[in-house]
Formats: C-alpha cells, sequence, structure tokens
C-alpha cells in the first residue's frame, strides 16, 4: 500500500456540512489543493471522479481566483475512478481540463497531474518543483 501525506485519516473523512450557508443557489465551495511559490506562481487543483464537470459557480470562483493573481496562474482539473472507500492520490489523478490566461482547455486525459506539474514547473521555471 501506498504511504501518503495525511496526519490523520479520521480527520479527512470528517465532513464539513454547509448547511445553514446556503442562499438558494449559492453556498460555499472548496478547492481541492493549492500550490503557491514565492508569490509569483498558483497553481489551483480540482478533482471530481471521472465524468463528473465542475459546478459553474465553483468554476467561475476558480477562474476569477486565477485571473486576479498577479503572476503566473493555473487550474488544473484532474479526474479519478477511485470508489468511496479508496484514497485518492492527486498525483495520479489524470488531467481533463485546465484553465489559463481566460481560457478553458479541455485535455485527453492521458496526462496525470504530476506530469502536468512538472511540464509547468519547467515553463515557469519554479525550481521547488524542479528534482
Amino acid at each position: 500500500m501506498r504511504e501518503g501525506l495525511i496526519r490523520n485519516t479520521n480527520q479527512v473523512k470528517q465532513a464539513i456540512d454547509f448547511k445553514g450557508l446556503d442562499f438558494g443557489n449559492i453556498h460555499p465551495s472548496d478547492i481541492d489543493a493549492v500550490l503557491e511559490f514565492d508569490n509569483k506562481h498558483l497553481i489551483l487543483f480540482e478533482i471530481k471522479r471521472s465524468g463528473n464537470d465542475i459546478p459553474i459557480g465553483q468554476r467561475l470562483l476558480l477562474k476569477r481566483i486565477c485571473n486576479d493573481w498577479k503572476g503566473n496562474s493555473i487550474v488544473l482539473k484532474g479526474e479519478h475512478k477511485c470508489n468511496d472507500t479508496e484514497t485518492i492520490f492527486l498525483d495520479e489523478c489524470l488531467l481533463t481540463e485546465s484553465y489559463k490566461s481566460g481560457e478553458w482547455t479541455k485535455h485527453s486525459g492521458s496526462t496525470t497531474i504530476k506530469e502536468a506539474l512538472d511540464n509547468i514547473a519547467l515553463k515557469w521555471n519554479i525550481k521547488k518543483l524542479l528534482k
């Protein structure tokens, strides 16, 4: 079994219920992961089960955060085929969509999130990501 970075798996299983903080179709949203480097580069991750889209409100939120960032920024949408009891490893998720410079781009789903990060690290010269 693969070791992960999660310190307390029981806490990760705790749901955060947004009940009481919904206003019609508007309610809090989450972002699955974020990497930020030296106030220059921002990478946002949203992970969905294979075939599921990012809802419109969450898509707008991710887009606006990315657009307002003063340096390089990108949103990576990854997909997985794990069941509800399996751990989802972010690096193994397949890149199916990205948002950068005002445009959403579909991807074939043949590149892993890790491979996409490696490419971004080279393109943006993020030394902390280059190993």
